[in-house]
């Protein structure tokens, strides 16, 4: 799978490698998290 923007990364020096969001410090372990414990997500706007 080839995607042109990639959304989720993965570097050494940011969250100690975790993969995160793009351009924050929001780790995907997080979003999971979230969603398992029941939350939902809402688009904005």
């Amino acid at each position: 799978m080839n995607l042109q923007n990639n959304f989720i990364v993965s570097a050494p020096n940011i969250m100690m490698g975790k993969p995160v969001i793009s351009g924050t410090r929001i780790t995907v372990e997080l979003i999971l998290e979230k969603l398992a414990d029941g939350e939902k997500i809402e688009p904005k706007g």
